[in-house]
């Protein structure tokens, strides 16, 4: 059982803020000030090396003198130098002052009285003193002083130990250290507020998308827009994202009122079906030729129903279909869609002649629109009326030889659920050449409609062409002709 006091557990998906990553202008200014912190540790360290070795130099340098003066002193003795000898003022080491002592090749230190020899004899000293090593440099603690120490040759079997205090090197190096580390944490700093300031005027404009994008999420009303105006990749980015809801906009527009036409066109063949389902049911006695009647009806407005379901599911994939273009050969499609309509149109000749197209689009969509011209054109031809289909690069043309559309109708017919007074009579939706104006906008292309009263109607699809390879459209029979069966 829970605790009274225990927290609801949080649904799934859930973050809790305290757990949320870090944002986006944080860690670039925690990467920025990182980088910052290994440059300048980096700096610092080579800055500190240099100095301390700089002045340990400087010490060297004097060691080296004061042992050239140590030299000069014994050089009188002609390589003798007498046992137990001291240079003078070898008695004085301190924080500043240097000491000398001398090692014999046997271990024996000559050091100044009472000091009882404040470096031990080494073996390295022995050595030196032996003239089997070379002067070296050491550091040790001198009655606990550190000191630099030089170790080298004097006489034969006899060696030299100079110590220098570095009491003062150690304090200036300490001090130039601690100087270095206030400097580097100020720089650290500095940049990590810089780099702050910088990653959020800079990030400001993903700042708004998100909050663009969250308002979109939770009102479902894509209505916002982020106000970018900048020539880099953060404002190419506001510009997708602006051209995204708008998009998103227009879909949800279409598609509501897709979905107001649809219901409202259905509302009529269905209630009409309802009236005739109701007829027939409350009268089991019709006599057969009204009941035939009354059945033939019926069919017909579920034939029209279904036609009119068809229409909107075309226009529904359409505006969004998820299908990938590519170069389409539009004069096989044409040609398909010759054979199609021969074949649901026996009574209608149809003549073709098609040169060989290639455009950048959908495949089944393209053929949707070529078919519904060919069928809207045998469906408002006269028995017999000749229907025309020619392609080139120009674009498709499909003229019938029908009663044409009047002046005031013309700009409608691609409109959705749109019907001529002349057309009311004819079944259909209103929706065939609706899709064929989605499909011809949804590839980059046009429709429009030529009419004279009396003459028949000449529609012009007109679309993108992809260039061919001459040899390749040679390839292709520019002409074909279907004839009624």
């Amino acid at each position: 059982m829970t605790a009274p006091d225990s927290p609801a557990p949080a649904p799934a998906g859930y973050r809790f803020r305290s757990w949320r990553p870090l944002m986006l202008h944080t860690r670039i200014t925690v990467a920025v000030a990182l980088a910052v912190a290994a440059v300048t540790l980096a700096i610092t360290a080579v800055a500190f090396l240099v100095l301390r070795s700089d002045l340990q130099d400087q010490v060297k340098q004097e060691l080296l003198e004061r042992g050239g003066t140590v030299q000069r002193l014994a050089h009188r003795y002609q390589g003798h130098v007498p046992l137990g000898w001291i240079p003078p003022q070898s008695d004085r080491f301190g924080v500043a002052s240097p000491y000398t002592q001398l090692v014999t090749a046997q271990g024996h230190v000559w050091a100044p009285a009472g000091s009882s020899g404040l470096l031990p004899a080494t073996v390295a000293a022995q050595q030196v003193a032996a003239g089997q090593r070379a002067e070296y440099y050491s550091q040790t603690s001198m009655d606990g002083v550190h000191a630099m120490v030089l170790t080298t040759s004097l006489a034969p079997g006899l060696a030299m130990q100079v110590a220098e205090p570095l009491n003062t090197v150690d304090t200036e190096v300490t001090a130039v250290a601690t100087t270095l580390a206030l400097l580097s944490a100020m720089g650290v700093a500095l940049a990590a507020l810089a780099g702050r300031g910088v990653a959020r005027a800079g990030l400001a404009p993903v700042a708004r998308l998100a909050a663009v994008a969250e308002q979109v999420t939770a009102t479902g009303n894509p209505v916002g827009r982020v106000e970018v105006h900048r020539p880099d990749e953060l404002g190419r980015l506001a510009g997708s994202f602006n051209k995204m809801l708008h998009a998103l906009q227009r879909s949800r527009a279409a598609q509501r009122q897709l979905v107001g036409d649809a219901s409202h066109e259905l509302r009529t063949p269905l209630t009409s079906l309802r009236i005739n389902a109701e007829l027939l049911a409350a009268n089991p006695g019709l006599p057969e030729a009204e009941r035939q009647e009354i059945l033939d009806r019926l069919v017909a407005q579920v034939a029209e129903l279904g036609d009119l379901v068809v229409n909107v599911t075309e226009l529904a994939k359409g505006e969004s279909s998820t299908t990938m273009p590519e170069d389409v050969e539009l004069h096989t499609i044409a040609a398909a869609c010759l054979r199609a309509a021969q074949r649901d149109w026996p009574d209608t000749p149809f003549i073709a002649e098609l040169e060989p197209v290639v455009v950048f689009g959908r495949a089944e969509r393209l053929q949707i629109a070529v078919r519904n011209l060919l069928d809207n054109a045998a469906k408002f031809s006269p028995p017999g009326a000749q229907v025309t289909l020619r392609l080139s690069a120009r674009g498709l043309t499909v003229r019938d030889q029908g009663p044409g559309i009047a002046p005031e109708d013309l700009p409608h017919v691609f409109d959705r659920f749109y019907r001529a007074r002349s057309a009311r009579a004819v079944p259909g939706s209103g929706l065939g050449l609706a899709i064929v104006r989605q499909v011809a906008e949804s590839h980059g292309g046009t429709v429009r409609a030529e009419s004279v009263p009396g003459q028949g109607t000449l529609i012009r699809l007109s679309l993108p062409v992809v260039a061919r390879p001459p040899e390749q459209a040679a390839a292709v029979t520019p002409t074909v002709a279907a004839e009624p069966r």
